[in-house]
This record gives C-alpha cells, structure tokens and sequence, in this order.
C-alpha cells in the first residue's frame, strides 16, 4: 500500500509540472538528466552517487513515504553529483523512483533506484497436483512461502465458468507446519470427478510477480479416482480412446517450455509447426523401461515439470501407435488430468545408460545417456544453416537441425536442435573430444535431408531409427580437446586448401582431394558454418572463432570481411566446390571428387568417413545431381573396378522464392563407415560421385537428366579411426 501512495504522489508531481507553460524558447538552451536511468543496490546499507548533467539549478525530489532514502542537501546547480544514504533491506527487494525537477527550465527527469532484499521472495507448492475425496472437507497441501498471506492475491479458476462452486475460500497457512488449508463441499457425482485450480500470486517491491498454482482433483460420490495401470496396459488401447476410469504413474523427463523437447513439424515448405514442441511432454514408467510422448490440448496444459512423479487420468485420452519404430503418444491430455504431481530430482529416475547399438524401441520417449560419443564434424554449431531461412528472420522454413554424432563402435544418428534453441548458436565451439549426451530418445522426419525415400508420402524423411533431443546444453558433456576423444584423424579438410585446382588437407598433409577429371579445378564457395551469435542483431564477422576452425596459434580460419555480414551465418569461401554436368554421357557414369589418402601403420577396429555437402544450384534450382555413393579402390582409376561402400542423396539449397519441402538451407552431414581392407596401403582412394543421372526441374525432387552445369559443395570431409 506503501508504495501504491508514493507513486500516486509522484504521478501528481510529473502531472503538475506536464500542465505547466511550455517556455520553447527557454528550452532550447536548459539541460538536465541523470547519466543513468537505474541503478541497482545491495541490501546493505551506504550510498550511491547519481551523476546529473545540468546547465542551470535544479531540485532532487524523493517520495515522502520512501524512507529508506534521505538526502541532504536537495538543491543543485550544474554538472554535478550528489549522494544517496541508503539504510540496510532486511525485507524483501524493494524500489524508488527519484525526481530532478528545474523550476526555472520545467524540465525535468527521473531515476529509479532498485535495492536487493536480504531475502528474496518464495512461493512454491512442492506437490503442485494433489486429490482429495468425494466426500469432501479438508484439503491441506505443502506450501514452502515467506510471504504473508493476507498480501497474497488468491484466485480460484473453474474449469468452466458456469461451474459449480465447490471451493471454500476459507484459506489458512501456518509457517511453522508449511500447511496451506481450506475446505471443500462433497461432490454429488455418482461418476464424474470435477477439477479447480488455486492461483497464489505475489508482486514484490520490484514488481516481479511470483506464482504458484495448486491443481486439486476431487474423486466422485463414491471416494474413486479409477485403477492404475502399467504403461503395456495403456498401450492395448492403440487406435482408441480410453473409456475405462485408468491412471498411470511415471516421472516426468522434459520440461514445459523448453523449446527442444520436441518436434516443430514443417506443415508446408514455408511454415512451421511450434506449438507442438510447445505441447509435447515425455513421462516414463518408474523403472524407466517405457516411454509415452503426450501432447497436451494446449499449451497452457502443459504444467508438468521436468523430474516429476506424476499421476495421470486417461480416460478420454486417445492412444496413437506410430510403427517402424513402435512408439505410442498419448493425445487430448490436459492439465484437469493430471491427479498428483511431486517435485522430483534427476537421481530418482531410473538409470540408463547405453551405446547406440544396445537402444530398443522400448527406450523411445524416455532418458538415457549415450556412452562414448563424438560430434565428429568439426567445424559450425549446432545447427549451422542459413538463418535467413528461420525465425530469427521470420521465414519459418526450416525449424530443426540433425546434427551428426558417432559413438566409438562406428554407430550413428543424429542430435536433434530446433531454431528456437537459445544456445544452438551462441557462439562457442562444438567440443572435439568424446564423452557423453544425455537425452529423449524420439523417432523423427527429416524431408530436408531424405525425401521420397519411402513407399508412402507420410513415411518420407526417414533419417534413422533413433535420434537424441538433449534439454539442456548441460546434458552435453563432450570433452572440448580433440585429443580427448576416442578417435584420432587421418586427414580432415576443414575448409578449402586449394592450389593448382586440387584441395589439400588443413590437418597433416595425408593427401588431397581432386575432380575426377582432370579438366575441372576444384573451387570454392559460402557454407553457414559460422559460429555465432546471428540475426538481425547480431551483424559482422565479430567472433573470435569464426566458424570453429582455427589455425596456426589460436587464430580463426576465416576472416572474410562480408562473413556474416547480413547476420545469416554465412562463411565465404569455406567450402571446397566443383562445378560440372555431373554425369559423362560418353562413359555412362558419374563424376565426382576423388579423396586419395595413406593407411600405412594404422591398426584399429573402426575406419570411417564424414563429410558436409550441399547442392548449391543456381537461380532456376534445377540440374543438380540427387543421388551420390562412395566406393573405393587402390588404383584410382575412375574407369577401373571400384567397391561400392554406402549411397547417399545430397539436398539442393532452396530457392527463397520457391522453397521446396526437400531443399535444404544448410550442408548435410553425412557417417560412412570404412571397409578395414582400406588399412595397411601407402595410398588408397575414395570417390563421392553422382550414382542416379536425375536431378531437379526446379520443383520435383529427382525427375531430370542431368544436362547443366551446376555446382556441389563440400563443407567438411575427414577421415578417422579410433584409438
């Protein structure tokens, strides 16, 4: 109430100096104003100097009812500086807005002074969901607070608001128990269960409002809730709703408002899907083994928090069977349902640990730490495309990135970070060692790197049986150094190298990387491998790792003076290009770049290859060659035998005009694994060439012959093995 008064009387004193006779001519020649609009100040006591810039008197106002604040002398004149006595806060944090007013000028300015409590507001229910009995009465619950009651502002929400008042407002806390009470009427309902929500709010001296909200079920006339069931029992209902009054109990292994828990589904080539990422929950069985993704109503019924033991009504709740892989979502669910909720901690979830190979579909939707893992392509973020084709520029045409991640048996999938993701470019490197990523195990499509890859135009996008949404850049824990790691490498092309038309490795000197002919000269091109921070905001090439690659002592490798000039994450000239009709009629075969390398005294039991590419058509979109294969050889010889190892298809960059569903704004990245009959051989060769002569016309996906010259890029290549 307080402070209610001291701003009305300072709205009266800015209302009555507002209403005074505008003096234009004086104007022009007065100043004041303070250097600085806000201060912050500790809880303890002292004083603060506010610095005033002035050509004239002025007076220094401070409210009547503020107290805490004494000044003495209120009359200035001129530049100058004067000092605030400010007494100790052994309350809650609180402010103080402080006038300088020049009577001869009318002018006047204000500056807020802000001080620290020694303690700081609590509102928290421990248990936020709780029940209580058809029969009615008392209902107490745990609420861990400091503040009084009678300065709390309590709202009770109906689910409807022609429902039936049954909530007495009779509401009672004592601090010494922490038990907050009130009572209820009996429910009539032979069969239905009715639901209330109970708002605790409290603004501070700050004005920062703290909210807790109590979520009560209340069972029928006949003191039921309904009959647990196992997660196996639940999913017998597949295809169905729920009639049947069931509950489960989990915990809770993702948290309401993160922005990576779970998919943004790319509903047309231009627009995305946020608000089921914004729905998506994971609860999974308390022994770990099963999993259900939920998707709430809405947002706002999403209010389970992360490591909570959860109890959940099912009825009306639908049940989806998704195959290949076998996962299960519960549908419809909303907040009224959720019966009992307990805060809970990371170690009171089952431990699950695993290498990729060991993963079941019974692990889908649920948390497991991936052992001995790498982000095997060292150079960009995690998710390095071209942001002007995202929400930072309000495009909307690509809401996730699949970075690539490889464990040290030569398995691999991919590490899930949508757009939306505060730290997925923030500027720092990707660790180049080994270690662990902790995550929600999920199945999801990709179209923007496979695409009509399947019998059915639902199933298109398949980029793996497996993938990892981590929560928090903390579930990461990679080792930053490379030498860390449990991989070692060959040879690595970080960026382009070229002389004389032929790329030459930027680690070591183990070979090179040429076209396979000799007429075309490898050139280069942009990739969005810069690190960050990007937007509209964030302009320039400003950080001290460029696009992660460094060299000689620390240095970045590119300092372009346009990289990142738009704030798009561009890196220009970072990527080794060739360009070409892609495939020899004469011959009937494709082109492509050829990797020669060295093998001799390597001895280890995993080889492999991963690289970045990306067509990089021109205006038109069409001609670039869709599908690719890498084989390999001891000769070299682009018309010898070569053994074919994997096929890949390589994305074509969109077109902003016409954005395809199967054009990609970044490089895709791509795990081969190596054949060990590659080791033991002073020179060995590897090819990426064109497999399929289809490409584009500019709108379908591959249903030309190639027939002009396009360009294709590789952003990243290396060769390792494992220690």
């Amino acid at each position: 109430m307080v402070r209610l008064q001291y701003i009305a009387a300072f709205c009266s004193l800015l209302l009555a100096l507002a209403c005074k006779k505008d003096d234009a001519e004086y104007l022009k020649f007065s100043e004041l104003g303070a250097a600085k609009k806000e201060y912050t100040i500790p809880a303890t006591a002292g004083q603060l100097e506010i610095k005033v810039l002035s050509n004239g008197n002025f007076e220094v106002v401070l409210p009547q009812e503020q107290s805490w604040l004494k000044l003495s002398n209120t009359k200035m004149k001129g530049d100058t500086s004067f000092l605030l006595d400010h007494e100790a806060n052994v309350g809650f944090p609180r402010k103080s807005v402080v006038a300088l007013y020049a009577a001869e000028s009318e002018r006047y300015d204000t500056v807020m002074v802000k001080q620290n409590g020694t303690i700081q507001p609590v509102l928290n229910f421990p248990t936020l969901n709780t029940t209580v009995l058809g029969d009615g009465g008392a209902v107490v619950g745990k609420l861990k607070t400091n503040i009084p009651l009678e300065d709390m502002t309590i709202k009770v929400i109906y689910p409807t608001p022609d429902a039936e008042a049954w909530l007495n407002e009779d509401f009672a806390y004592d601090p010494n128990t922490e038990n907050f009470s009130f009572t209820v009427k009996p429910n009539t309902s032979q069969t239905e269960l009715r639901n209330v929500q109970v708002r605790l709010s409290y603004k501070d001296g700050w004005d920062i409002e703290h909210v807790s909200t109590l979520y009560l079920l209340q069972a029928n006339a006949q003191n039921k809730f309904g009959t647990q069931a196992d997660f196996p029992e639940v999913r017998v209902w597949a295809g169905e709703k729920i009639t049947s009054d069931l509950f489960i109990e989990g915990h809770v292994v993702s948290d309401a408002g993160n922005p990576n828990v779970g998919d943004a589904p790319q509903t047309t080539p231009t627009a995305i899907n946020y608000t089921q990422n914004d729905r998506t929950v994971y609860v999974q069985s308390l022994d770990g083994r099963y999993g259900f993704r939920i998707i709430t109503s809405t947002p706002a019924d999403n209010i389970f928090k992360r490591y909570g033991k959860v109890q959940i009504l099912l009825k009306g709740v639908g049940v989806e069977r998704e195959a290949n892989p076998n996962r299960y979502t519960l549908t419809g669910v909303t907040s009224t349902m959720v019966m009992k909720q307990e805060e809970g901690t990371f170690s009171q979830l089952a431990v699950k640990q695993k290498y990729m190979k060991d993963l079941t579909d019974d692990d889908l939707y649920t948390f497991v730490t991936l052992k001995d893992v790498e982000f095997p392509i060292r150079k960009g973020s995690f998710t390095p495309i071209n942001e002007g084709y995202s929400t930072l520029f309000a495009a909307h045409r690509i809401g996730k990135y699949p970075l690539l991640m490889r464990d040290k048996n030569g398995d691999d999938f991919f590490t899930l970070t949508n757009t939306r993701t505060s730290y997925r470019r923030d500027g720092s490197m990707l660790p180049s060692g080994s270690g662990t990523i902790s995550g929600i195990i999920v199945h999801e499509k990709f179209t923007r790197f496979e695409y009509q890859d399947a019998n059915l135009e639902q199933d298109y996008g398949n980029i793996g049986r497996y993938q990892i949404r981590h929560l928090t850049k903390e579930d990461i824990k990679i080792n930053a150094a490379l030498n860390s790691g449990f991989s070692e490498l060959l040879t690595e092309y970080q960026y382009p190298n070229i002389t004389n038309g032929i790329a030459l490795p930027t680690l070591g000197n183990n070979g090179s990387i040429t076209f396979s002919t000799n007429t075309v000269s490898l050139g280069r091109n942009l990739d969005f491998s810069y690190l960050g921070p990007v937007g509209k905001e964030n302009l320039g090439n400003t950080n001290q790792y460029g696009n992660g690659v460094l060299t000689g002592s620390g240095s970045k490798q590119n300092t372009e003076a346009n990289t990142n000039s738009d704030g798009k994450g561009a890196v220009t000239n970072a990527a080794i290009t060739a360009n070409n009709t892609w495939w020899n009629y004469e011959k009937n075969r494709g082109e492509g770049f050829v990797i020669d390398f060295s093998t001799l005294g390597i001895n280890t039991s995993q080889l492999s290859l991963q690289f970045t590419v990306n067509n990089l058509v021109g205006g038109t979109g069409k001609g670039a060659p869709r599908y690719w294969k890498v084989e390999w050889s001891e000769h070299g010889n682009m018309d010898g035998t070569w053994t074919k190892i994997k096929s890949y298809t390589v994305p074509d960059a969109p077109l902003f005009a016409n954005t395809n569903i199967h054009q990609l704004a970044a490089y895709k990245n791509i795990n081969v694994k190596l054949p060990l009959a590659m080791l033991g051989k002073s020179k060995v060769y590897l090819r990426l060439v064109v497999e399929k002569n289809l490409a584009s016309d500019g709108s379908s996906y591959a249903s030309e012959p190639l027939s002009v010259a396009t360009t294709t890029g590789i952003g990243y290549l290396a060769i390792r093995y494992n220690k």
